[in-house]
């Protein structure tokens, strides 16, 4: 018991310190459509068809994931209502482990399993390597869930998520412990059930 709060405790702390930019997906109770304060802001970019075509594609290929062509409802929302929708989840999960370390970083992106919508940040512009491979990570998850690919908790489906987006970013020299500050140790334990 004592071995396992040690162990809590130093992965809390890891988290709380190693990364500035925290990449929350896949929401498993969706706040409701009405209180959602999303909206196209004018620094957004929609994702174009083919963007998304691609990426199902590149992610089918690369990781095994089913290449079903529906795509999610893209919607953009402030980093603070991005913040406050993944604190509203938080709050209303059950979970093992109390993640409130977690809100220290910076919530980057959603995904609403129920909706089948991606939440991007309203200054998303989708040109970059790295806008792009928030979209793919989101991608993943919306894959995921039209696959209905089973896991043993919320969190694992976290790992290849982010193993595709750090592939996304290599396919242009970048990493995502470069761009996102997300080191491999923290992409394992954030993706660990911890039963």
């Amino acid at each position: 018991m004592f071995k396992q709060f040690l162990l809590v405790a130093a992965i809390a702390s890891l988290l709380a310190t190693s990364s500035r930019a925290h990449c929350e997906y896949a929401l498993e109770r969706s706040a409701p459509t009405e209180s959602r304060s999303a909206s196209l802001h004018s620094d957004a970019t929609q994702p174009t068809e083919d963007l998304l075509d691609d990426i199902v594609s590149w992610l089918s290929s690369n990781f095994d994931l089913p290449a079903i062509k529906e795509r999610p409802v893209v919607e953009f929302a402030s980093k603070m209502e991005l913040a406050r929708l993944r604190a509203t989840d938080r709050a209303s999960s059950q979970r093992f482990m109390n993640d409130g370390q977690l809100t220290q970083r910076e919530v980057v992106a959603l995904y609403d399993n129920q909706t089948r919508t991606i939440l991007l940040p309203d200054d998303w512009g989708g040109t970059s390597p790295a806008d792009q491979s928030v979209l793919v990570h989101e991608m993943v998850h919306h894959l995921q869930n039209l696959g209905n690919l089973k896991f043993d908790c919320p969190q694992a489906r976290e790992k290849l998520a982010y193993l595709a987006q750090d592939k996304w970013l290599r396919r242009f020299g970048k990493s995502l412990e470069n761009e996102f500050d997300v080191d491999m140790f923290t992409v394992l334990i954030s993706s660990a059930c911890m039963h």
